[in-house]
């Protein structure tokens, strides 16, 4: 297959130019050939941790060090395949700029060149402006987590010798006039992120931003809790319109934005199975997926029969130990709530069994028809409901995991709140001797009443259609909605599947790009 290089895709006309994915790399050594017949221009990566840190914390990621990486760049550049690094934290303490900072950048720039990675994905001004100074060799690409929404974001980056743009991952993807005007403004490339799930408009992404940038830097990892995920999956949980009020673009939707110029697509997460992975690939270049969305955009609960060994690895208690096992920072008598959550949502454990929770994609056939009339920036979701509808239709629940999860959530939301999670061990110790176990006074309510995670629920919803203490999406899916996974059908037998019906208009990304 014939991929364009990206050094040269800024010299194309907008709509000349190709479609294109950009890869996670979960440095599985089978990871490239899954992917050789799909138009994946590039793998993009990081060691576990490094001085700078990344966008995702180290825990969740694979076990890299120099070596697999150095291997996997070799890998990718025999198949024409590129490497991009991140070097995208969010924060990195001010050391950047230090002596020692700078002195640990040329460390690992001067051994991204000796490896010849391609591109740099960074997360600050500073680090594009001196990146393109003293390493002209690299492509440098601006983070998502600069959250670039608009034509005057894009032409600073631009401005500043920007070669490509991830624009924002949770606000612009469905304001169409705003990505029209963005793609007219700038020549260099942009790229969208196809599956992440952030909710649309998140007001604490930036906070998370630096969450997870601290929780991946050497040297600087305490205690990984990602409040922020914990908090979003139970918000989510609470209010299921959340699932689709997230900034996923579904397969069958590439063509609107194909459209307006835009061919550089992202896919994600780096700690994804290969096999879904290459799922993934394979439903965004064939523009269609019959199944659960949730497959292609939930970052966690992967199903433990597509795990290698490899994967386990990254589930297992060794190196849960490994993260988390922190006794002078956290009260780890508290930490079987953890871990509890962790089981229960197959976070921090490959998932058993079918997904509890079932996203109908193609119950999503004309979703998107109103975002390209009118954009949400102006707009009152609580007045709107338009989505509120659509997750009436196409979010299912398994009944008992939701009402286990809420209890699992509404506990170890409070004790976070209440601090209890970092209380000395005597006063552990003191509740013990009193009688009164390691919780708290707990209150029974029902699902979908707010919780911890939304608190005012009650008082948002009496001013709603809805009925006070109505559950949303109550209901559990239909005995064939069934996740690729432990209980569906296996990711290699989904190519049929997500290929295009006879007759169909749309025409496979794979085959524009070769034909």
């Amino acid at each position: 297959m014939t991929r364009f290089p990206s050094s040269s895709i800024n010299s194309l006309p907008v709509h000349e130019r190709p479609v294109r994915f950009s890869l996670a790399c979960n440095f599985d050594d089978a990871l490239l050939d899954s992917v050789a017949d799909q138009p994946v221009y590039e793998v993009f990566g990081k060691l576990t941790s490094d001085f700078f840190g990344g966008g995702r914390p180290s825990f969740y990621l694979p076990s890299v060090g120099k070596p697999e990486l150095e291997k996997t760049v070799r890998r990718a550049h025999e198949r024409g395949v590129e490497f991009n690094y991140l070097l995208n934290s969010s924060s990195m303490n001010n050391l950047e700029f230090t002596t020692q900072g700078q002195r640990e950048l040329r460390k690992i720039l001067d051994w991204l060149s000796e490896v010849k990675v391609d591109t740099i994905t960074v997360g600050n001004l500073f680090f594009l402006r001196l990146i393109k100074q003293r390493y002209p060799h690299f492509g440098v690409r601006v983070s998502s987590h600069r959250e670039t929404d608009n034509p005057r974001k894009a032409r600073f980056w631009e401005d500043n010798g920007a070669d490509c743009i991830v624009v924002s991952e949770t606000t612009v993807h469905r304001e169409f006039e705003v990505l029209q005007a963005m793609r007219e403004s700038v020549k260099v490339d942009l790229s969208l992120i196809v599956n992440n799930w952030c909710r649309q408009d998140c007001a604490i992404a930036s906070n998370h931003a630096v969450l997870l940038s601290n929780a991946s830097r050497k040297g600087a990892q305490n205690f990984p809790l990602d409040y922020c995920s914990v908090y979003c999956n139970a918000y989510r949980l609470e209010e299921p319109v959340n699932y689709l009020r997230a900034n996923w673009i579904r397969p069958e939707d590439l063509p609107r934005y194909r459209k307006l110029g835009y061919t550089n697509f992202k896919i994600v997460e780096r700690n994804t199975p290969t096999e879904l992975l290459a799922l993934r690939v394979r439903a965004y270049a064939n523009e269609r997926y019959d199944g659960n969305l949730l497959d292609l955009v939930q970052n966690y609960s992967y199903p433990k029969s597509v795990m290698k060994k490899r994967d386990e690895e990254a589930f297992s208690v060794k190196r849960m130990a490994k993260y988390f096992l922190k006794p002078t920072e956290v009260n780890l008598l508290r930490f079987s709530q953890v871990v509890e959550f962790g089981k229960t949502l197959s976070m921090l454990y490959p998932r058993e069994g079918d997904n509890p929770v079932y996203v109908d994609n193609r119950a999503l056939d004309g979703f998107l028809d109103r975002f390209e009339k009118q954009g949400c920036e102006a707009v009152d979701c609580e007045k709107c409901r338009y989505c509120h509808q659509w997750a009436d239709k196409s979010v299912y629940f398994d009944p008992a995991w939701r009402q286990r999860m809420t209890a699992v959530f509404d506990s170890l939301l409070h004790d976070l709140h209440e601090g209890s999670v970092w209380e000395p061990y005597l006063q552990t110790a003191w509740r013990f001797a009193r009688g009164l176990g390691l919780s708290g006074q707990r209150i029974a309510r029902a699902v979908g009443a707010g919780g911890q995670a939304v608190p005012f629920l009650k008082q948002r919803q009496a001013a709603t259609t809805r009925k006070v203490g109505e559950v949303a999406c109550a209901r559990p899916k239909p005995a064939h909605y069934v996740s690729v996974g432990n209980s569906g059908p296996c990711p290699a037998d989904c190519a049929g599947g997500c290929a295009p019906e006879e007759g169909s208009p749309l025409t496979p990304a794979a085959e524009r790009a070769t034909g």
